[in-house]
Parts: C-alpha cells; structure tokens; sequence
C-alpha cells in the first residue's frame, strides 16, 4: 500500500468511528439535559449545564452530519476536509461534555 492509499483508509476508519459514536453521545446529552431538567425544578435552582450540554449537542450533530457527508463524497479533498471539521467538532463536544461532568459533580452533587 502506498502513503496516499494508507491515508485514505485512516480517514475512512475516522469516519466510520465518529458516525458510529456521535448519536451515542448526542442521545446522552439530550438525557442528561432532561435529567438536569427534573432536578432543577424540583431543588428550584437554575444551572447553566444544560445549556452547555445544547452546545454539546450541537457539535455533536454536526459532527455526524459532516462524518455522513464524508461517507458519501467521492472527491479525496472533500473526504478529507469533512474529516477533519467532523474531528474537530466530535473532539469539541467531548471536550465540553467533560466540563459539564465536571461541573455537575463538583458544584451540583456537593
């Protein structure tokens, strides 16, 4: 296999991860902002973790979006292009789902 081939198949095997991945956590996010919900009307506070968690959300579908638009594109520029953006937006809405775990377990819970 040539370098170019290898690449390629690297994109591909991304791809195929974050498509796979970014509805499990989009479904999570859309949990725990109904979780959070619930429990700021019953102790009547306001938090700003489900809004971040929206943000969360958002990047998440994004990223699947432009995952699937990877999938199908035929053009080698574009595939890698969509891979990267959905990388990016997959790592993002980790990054921030982590500081609203963070959040929910150091300020919330104590």
């Amino acid at each position: 296999m040539d370098q170019n081939q290898l690449s390629q198949n690297l994109h591909r095997k991304i791809t195929e991860h974050i498509f796979v991945n970014s509805p499990t956590m989009l479904a999570l996010c859309l949990t725990v902002i109904g979780l959070l919900k619930i429990y700021a009307s019953l102790q009547r506070i306001t938090t700003l973790a489900d809004n971040l968690l929206a943000i969360c959300l958002v990047a998440f579908l994004l990223a699947t979006i432009c995952s699937y638009l990877a999938l199908r594109a035929i053009s080698q520029k574009r595939i890698h292009l969509l891979t990267q953006i959905a990388d990016w937006l997959f790592l993002s809405g980790l990054t921030c789902a982590t500081a609203v775990a963070l959040f929910i377990a150091f300020v919330l819970a104590g």
